[in-house]
Parts: structure tokens; sequence; C-alpha cells
């Protein structure tokens, strides 16, 4: 694999990072024997494999083949017929227009916007992902209602074009509920 400077920001979402099995434990539990499933970069395929355990379905993108050929030759027993894999960047190839779940675990992900662009023009419900708060596992609900951002008074905030934030106000007007909910927003100060 090419060096990659980490100091260009631009290039850190092509960096590979395997994550723990506690982090792919968080989004296998979220999985549903009917569900047909998108993986954005892929790596290794170590989640993917154990998705199909579980999914009817799952197609993995990866944008790095030297992964895919080393998953290919560590895993090919446990290669599944359940189990699509795609090398290729997955900012340009076309989603599968079947999937009901998007899974993206990249925490340095630039194209957050892009990736859950496609999967709602795909009908797609849920992504699975780790990209806009950069912490856990969260489930974004693609098809949900988002609030204008300028309607937002106090609170914390995520946007589908992943920005992330919190909204400064009055602490007298801050509850401990409010501390518990994060407002889906549309048209934030990074989408413009």
């Amino acid at each position: 694999m090419e060096a990659i400077s980490l100091q260009d920001n631009s290039t850190w979402e092509l960096m590979w990072a395997p994550y723990d099995q506690k982090t792919y434990q968080s989004v296998l539990d979220h999985i549903h024997q009917d569900d047909v499933v998108l993986e954005i970069g892929a790596g290794d395929l170590r989640l993917a494999i154990q998705i199909a355990k579980i999914a009817r379905h799952v197609t993995a993108i990866e944008i790095h083949r030297e992964l895919l050929e080393r998953a290919w030759f560590d895993y090919s027993v446990d290669i599944r017929s359940n189990l699509t894999i795609i090398p290729g960047d997955a900012c340009l190839i076309p989603f599968p227009q079947d999937i009901n779940v998007g899974v993206l675990l990249m925490r340095h992900c630039k194209h957050f916007a892009l990736y859950a662009s496609k999967l709602k023009s795909t009908d797609c419900k849920v992504l699975i992902t780790n990209a806009r708060w950069h912490l856990g596992v969260e489930i974004v609900d693609l098809q949900a209602a988002r609030q204008s951002f300028n309607n937002i008074k106090i609170g914390k905030y995520a946007c589908l074009c992943g920005a992330v934030g919190f909204i400064p106000g009055p602490v007298e007007e801050y509850t401990a509920e409010m501390d518990a909910k994060v407002f889906e927003v549309s048209e934030c100060p990074q989408c413009i």
C-alpha cells in the first residue's frame, strides 16, 4: 500500500483501520436475518463476513484491492455465498437498489454526506456508523424527517451532511432530557 501522509487530512479516509470485536458487535446487534446490507469501506472483510452469517445478503465495497486479496487468502474458507465483494471507490460506484441497511465504520470519513445521500436514494432505511460523532456506533434513520438547523434553540445536533455539534443557549433552558437528545437537522452551517 502506498504511504499516506498523516498531515494531509484528505487522505485519512483512505487509511485502513480495523476495529475491535466490541465495535463490530455493536453493529451486529442491529443486523437482522432479513436485512440486505451494504458495507462501505469493508477493509479485510472481517465485519462483512460476520454480517453475512446473520443477514440475507451483504455487499461489501472496498477501495484497497490488496486488502480484499488478503481477505480472500485469509478467509477463503469463510467467504459466503450471500456476500458480494466489489473492489472500488464507494464515491463512484452505484449502490445496489435493494439494500435496507448501510454500514460505515470510518471515523475519518470525508464523504459522509455523499454516502448518506446515495443510501437514502436507494430507499435504504438506516445507516449504522461511527462517522459523525467519531465515537461509538450510532443508528441514523436515513428516511426520518429533519428539522431545520435554524429551528433548534439549544442542544446537540447531527446533520445528514455529517456535521455534528452543540447549539449553545441559556443554561436554565437546558434539561437532563436534552442532554440525551440529539436533534436530526438539515441545512446546518456546514451544509451551506
